[in-house]
């Protein structure tokens, strides 16, 4: 595994007071990270506060640490991270931000800007590939609960290890994490397997409403707004329907749409390979990787429609 760069190492080190920062609707690969990290650094005997977007799903709320989240908001601070966020714009950071000596940032998507005084960014699974080398650089004893959270965040981004993005160390680290606790399975169902009988009739609804653009290998999904309210769901548990177009025979590229409120979508892409949709958030200031992507939507659809459309026409082949 690649080894962490000792400035990053330092700064955790000589540093004693840090604020934890998230990407806007926190993943799984976000929170597990912040969980690890943030345990990581406490048990340095240093004092580590978060700024979280709530709620989080109902499957991530099981952690003992997110009790800490938004407790606390100093005025000032040694260290701001921003952990699995690839741009200052898409953080969620408190109205009035806190001063900070550094600034630093820690991910894995391909569009980091670097925004940070100190960047440390690697293309890998998950950013919680990333924290579990940190904390092994930092000599910190990784207990169950940084076990589940580093494993939730590998899971996650990985699609239970069946994206493209796993590599050789992502294995490597889950073989890791099975040194210090014995069995994933319950957390892994709970993860991605189990669902409550709302969570099922909203999956339900956006299968209905599959679309096959133009005889493509492109399937779209759209949650109006009243079927997500309907179903006492919100917009950031219902990511994981997104993968499920790609399930569908054929089926190359895939778009889920949420509907937040009249007219406007969050948008959640995926896709195999080669297709790059990545190019696609950008155009309308999202972000992401090659295979998963999102970005918030209000324009016409048939124009969404037809760039995901160019996406395989351009790539096909390729």
């Amino acid at each position: 595994m690649k080894k962490i760069p000792e400035e990053i190492v330092k700064c955790i080190k000589n540093n004693q007071r840090f604020l934890i920062l998230l990407h806007q609707k926190p993943d799984g690969d976000a929170i597990g990270s912040a969980v690890a990290l943030g345990k990581g650094i406490k048990s340095l005997n240093k004092t580590v506060d978060y700024f979280v977007e709530l709620p989080l799903e109902e499957k991530l709320e099981f952690f003992n640490e997110v009790q800490f989240f938004n407790q606390h908001l100093a005025k000032e601070y040694d260290v701001i991270i921003y952990l699995d966020c690839s741009s200052n714009s898409f953080a969620f950071a408190p109205p009035d931000m806190p001063e900070a000596k550094i600034k630093l940032v820690i991910d894995h998507h391909k569009s980091n800007s670097s925004y940070g005084d100190l960047n440390y960014v690697e293309i890998t699974g998950a950013t919680a590939e990333i924290i579990f080398r940190i904390l092994r650089a930092l000599d910190v004893e990784i207990d169950e609960e940084m076990a589940d959270a580093i494993f939730t965040g590998i899971t996650t981004d990985t699609g239970s290890f069946q994206f493209s993005n796993v590599t050789p160390d992502t294995h490597l680290i889950a073989s890791e994490l099975y040194t210090i606790k014995t069995d994933y399975a319950h957390l892994s169902k709970k993860l991605h397997t189990q669902k409550s009988i709302n969570q099922m009739k909203m999956t339900g609804a956006a299968i209905h409403s599959l679309e096959i653009l133009d005889s493509m290998p492109i399937a779209m999904m759209i949650l109006d707004h009243d079927t997500i309210t309907k179903f006492g769901g919100t917009i950031n548990i219902t990511d994981d329907v997104a993968n499920l177009g790609l399930n569908t025979l054929g089926v190359a590229i895939t778009a889920l749409l949420k509907e937040v409120k009249q007219g406007e979508y969050r948008v959640s892409l995926r896709s195999k390979y080669p297709f790059d949709i990545h190019e696609v958030a950008l155009k309308y200031d999202g972000g992401g990787h090659e295979r998963a992507a999102g970005f918030s939507f209000s324009g016409d659809l048939n124009e969404l429609k037809e760039d995901l459309m160019n996406v395989y026409k351009n790539q096909d082949g390729d």
